[in-house]
């Protein structure tokens, strides 16, 4: 996984208005600006980076290595910089095609890459990474055929245009600026936020608030440079939710059997060709069942959060890791670090969000063991509750909307799904350099999941039928029958927030007035150190 960010000014003649508060635009230094985006991004792609401007491009290891670049140039339209976390191949971005006439940055994988080549002979595909295969992709219209996470930008010479595209769910994010002077897109809102303080001259509190676009999954843009004039194409690919509708009969072991395949094939091209793997853990079904299959292709690590001991996620983490000889490791985090924790995760998400942080605190915190154990990649379990109608609120929909109330529920829950908790499961992970992949979210397990009935999924007593009988044959009855509770309550972490509140004098009522007066203060001063 990586990073990735770019900078197009566009050529309007325009002079700034007297009383707005605009940059004088003429003054830009687009080197300059591109590479602290750049820096600002570093912890996700902390192996190399590479950078392209106009025609020239760079690739260095350190930032000490352009010492000697002119970033004071102002003659420069086109930037774009990516930093890399080396998972596949070799090669360093931007690549090129092989005419070098297409270059494109991504953040992701594509999992099938090795299969598209046997597609794409005609082309002479010179290096060993996943990411060339994406502008071959583009030169043949196959698209389609990607399997992956992935966000990127192509910038294709001869048609003098920029594409940026998303992957189908939304699992690596993509945010983006256009404005009358120029348009700009990075992983992640904070690069986009110094933009706006730097170039825009907002304060801090206006460029944090600014409302910074979101390219939706399952999306692209096409940013046309000769007439800076942007398209938007959403819902390229279609999601089948009547997947089983070729059975006459769609019985239940007909579905059992289907999506307990799709799982494997969804684990295995996800770790592939890697030894070691982390899993984000909490001791309940969703990641036990990801553990226990991922174990069957490397050595899993699983990472547990918990404030005490007695945490639910903690108690439940040992009994089944013991039990089934997995390898874990867990952190009881000290009440010294709470406000620290705090302070990195609503940093990292570049959101001020009770349970976003609450939830975001064991996520970042295990892939920080993650880290210092060497381990680049991590699996979690995100995406079965939506899937299978693990929430208690499900229950509540179904007996008042019926069996398709709760089916639409489903879909569009799994549909928004990247900004409840995708976006910010990724900034979590990646602010230690490490990459998060979620298996439930492979496109046929998602195709299948809807489409199964949902008396299969719920009842009267259970949540999640079908999926804790695919997980009791592997996996112990108490983890596969374990109630279902949310990572905040688990952990405990949400009880950290509060906590620090209450050490500034503000009662669990006054949460969100800690927020505004004190939280933010103190983000405000990370933000602009770093």
């Amino acid at each position: 996984m990586c990073s990735i960010n770019g900078i197009i000014l566009k050529d309007d003649e325009e002079e700034p208005s007297s009383c707005s508060n605009d940059y004088n635009y003429n003054d830009i230094q687009l080197p300059k600006q591109l590479i602290k985006g750049m820096k600002i991004l570093k912890h996700r792609g902390p192996d190399s980076s590479g950078l392209m401007f106009d025609d020239e491009v760079i690739y260095f290891n350190d930032f000490n290595e352009l010492k000697e670049l002119n970033t004071s140039q102002k003659n420069n339209r086109l930037g774009i910089g990516h930093n890399r976390l080396a998972i596949v191949g070799e090669a360093n971005q931007p690549i090129p095609n092989e005419n070098e006439n297409l270059w494109t940055i991504c953040n992701g994988e594509i999992y099938n890459y090795n299969e598209l080549k046997e597609d794409l002979s005609s082309h002479d595909i010179y290096s060993d990474t996943d990411t060339e295969i994406i502008l071959h992709a583009y030169e043949e219209d196959i698209f389609d055929e990607l399997d992956g996470d992935y966000a990127y930008c192509i910038y294709d010479k001869d048609e003098n245009k920029i594409i940026l595209g998303r992957d189908l769910f939304g699992v690596k994010p993509l945010y983006y600026i256009d404005n009358k002077k120029y348009f700009a897109f990075a992983s992640e809102k904070k690069a986009l936020i110094n933009l706006l303080m730097d170039i825009n001259n907002l304060s801090f509190e206006d460029a944090y608030n600014y409302n910074i676009s979101n390219l939706k999954p399952n999306s692209c843009i096409v940013y046309d440079l000769n007439d800076n004039e942007l398209t938007k194409w959403e819902n390229i690919r279609k999601i089948t939710t009547n997947y089983f509708n070729k059975y006459k009969n769609m019985d239940y072991d007909v579905c059992k059997e289907e999506l307990e395949e799709a799982l494997w094939s969804s684990v295995s091209k996800r770790v592939n060709g890697i030894d070691e793997i982390g899993i984000i853990y909490s001791g309940g079904v969703d990641s036990t069942l990801i553990a226990k299959m991922a174990s069957e292709y490397g050595e899993v690590i699983l990472y547990v959060v918990g404030i005490d001991e007695k945490s639910d996620d903690i108690i439940w983490a040992e009994k089944a890791a013991n039990d089934m000889g997995l390898k874990l490791r867990k952190k009881i985090i000290n009440p010294k670090d709470y406000e620290n924790y705090l302070l990195k995760v609503a940093y990292a998400i570049d959101e001020i969000d009770l349970m976003k942080m609450a939830v975001g605190i064991p996520m970042f915190v295990a892939s920080e063991m993650a880290k210092e154990d060497g381990i680049k990649v991590v699996l979690s379990g995100q995406g079965a509750d939506e899937l299978f109608g693990g929430y208690n609120r499900y229950k509540r929909i179904f007996d008042e909307n019926g069996a398709n109330g709760l089916k639409e529920a489903l879909y569009n829950d799994v549909m928004d799904i990247y900004k409840v908790n995708l976006e910010r499961d990724d900034h979590c992970t990646m602010a230690n350099g490490v990459e998060l992949r979620v298996p439930f979210l492979d496109k046929n397990v998602v195709e299948l999941g809807l489409s199964i009935p949902i008396e299969y999924k719920l009842n009267e007593k259970e949540r999640k039928i079908i999926l804790r009988d695919i997980a009791l044959k592997y996996i112990p009855e108490y983890i596969a029958y374990r109630p279902k509770k949310a990572a905040q309550y688990g952990s405990g972490s949400e009880k950290i927030i509060f906590k620090v509140a209450k050490n500034y004098g503000y009662s669990k009522k006054e949460i969100n007035k800690f927020f505004d007066e004190i939280l933010f203060k103190k983000l405000k001063g990370m933000y602009i150190n770093k």
